[in-house]
């Protein structure tokens, strides 16, 4: 079951172009998008009422979407506008439409009561194009597992350790203790190693010592599964706040949007200071070191799903580490269980008070 009254990332801006119907599966939903002639992104299900056919197999005509099995022309909000050999359109001749919001080179689609879809909700991606930063947008992968295996492993650091350790972890990454704080639809994880061994991909990006202090600041929002890291590698002693420019820091986003119950798209990016100016081509290098360590996730997520789809065993041993990621799971819980007694988009809070 998925969380529907929020936005999702459903694609990058340049995935939708002027002249291309986009169709990607959203929550099981397939959506078929299209950028109108005014340049505004419409969002359709990818499916005919007429005869079911795909829209996703039709063509754009202005700031309308034409199915070109028996030739009806739907409007951006679904409605149809035309139908070949009919005066009269019937009022059932319409398609489902999605509330979509183009924001920060991401494409927001609100799959829920469109009621609800207020924009201000969307999450916050200026990192893209933020002065005196660099990144490189883009980043997607598909991942054969569900959407909160994922989560997990995001809100899990013990697994830095192993899984990454020819990438970004490092051995002492699993003897440390994470401070874990929770907020409203939100889990905030501070995980600081101090005066530890330099992690690989710092060593090949970085003018640092040997010996570093690495601060990691991660935020899940469970609404829209939007992950962002603050992470900071400095020379030991230096603190989090530190002015060196040679100090490492990169905002890494991750948008998790489920496709189906055991597949999923992961959307990221990674921006980072200019701490080595001399280093020709930083923001591929660091570019290629991220996706490597997302591959080392995806492979071991993936192995997982397998584990679990061809086992009839239940449920899983909890050890004191899986904090973040319970917390998480019980705050999406709750809010699906919102959502199907009928209160929407509004938190719990606001509900005890309007029983009060």
């Amino acid at each position: 079951m998925f969380l529907k009254n929020c936005w999702y990332v459903a694609a990058w801006d340049a995935e939708i172009d002027a002249v291309e119907l986009f169709s990607r599966k959203i929550l099981g939903v397939q959506v078929v998008f299209f950028r109108g002639a005014d340049g505004k992104i419409g969002a359709l299900e990818d499916k005919c009422c007429h005869r079911l056919a795909p829209l996703s197999h039709g063509r754009r005509e202005g700031n309308c979407l034409r199915c070109m099995y028996h030739g009806l022309l739907f409007q951006a909000d679904g409605r149809c506008v035309e139908a070949p050999g009919q005066e009269r359109i019937n009022d059932k001749l319409r398609v489902r439409s999605f509330p979509v919001v183009e924001r920060d080179h991401f494409v927001w689609v609100w799959m829920g009561d469109p009621s609800l879809a207020d924009s201000p909700l969307i999450h916050d991606s200026h990192w893209h194009d933020c002065e005196d930063w660099k990144a490189e947008r883009g980043g997607y992968m598909h991942y054969e597992a569900n959407f909160e295996l994922i989560a997990d492993n995001l809100l899990d650091f013990s697994h830095l350790a192993f899984v990454h350790r020819n990438t970004i972890g490092s051995s002492r990454q699993a003897e440390v203790k994470p401070v874990v704080e929770r907020l409203e639809n939100a889990v905030r994880i501070k995980y600081f190693t101090l005066d530890s061994p330099a992690p690989p991909f710092a060593r090949k990006l970085t003018t640092l010592p040997e010996m570093v202090d690495r601060f990691q600041t991660y935020t899940w929002n469970v609404k829209s599964n939007y992950f962002v890291q603050d992470s900071v590698i400095a020379s030991v002693g230096e603190g989090i706040d530190t002015a060196s420019k040679n100090a490492m820091r990169v905002h890494t986003t991750i948008a998790l949007t489920p496709e189906t119950e055991h597949t999923t798209h992961y959307f990221w990016s990674a921006a980072h200071s200019d701490f080595n100016p001399a280093l020709e081509g930083i923001t591929r290098l660091l570019t290629e070191q991220v996706e490597a360590a997302f591959e080392e996730d995806r492979m071991m997520i993936e192995a997982q799903q397998r584990t679990i789809s061809a086992s009839s065993e239940e449920g899983m041993v909890a050890i004191p580490g899986d904090a973040a990621l319970m917390q998480a799971r019980w705050m999406l819980r709750n809010l699906i269980r919102q959502e199907t007694a009928g209160l929407g988009g509004r938190s719990a809070a606001s509900t005890e008070l309007e029983r009060a």
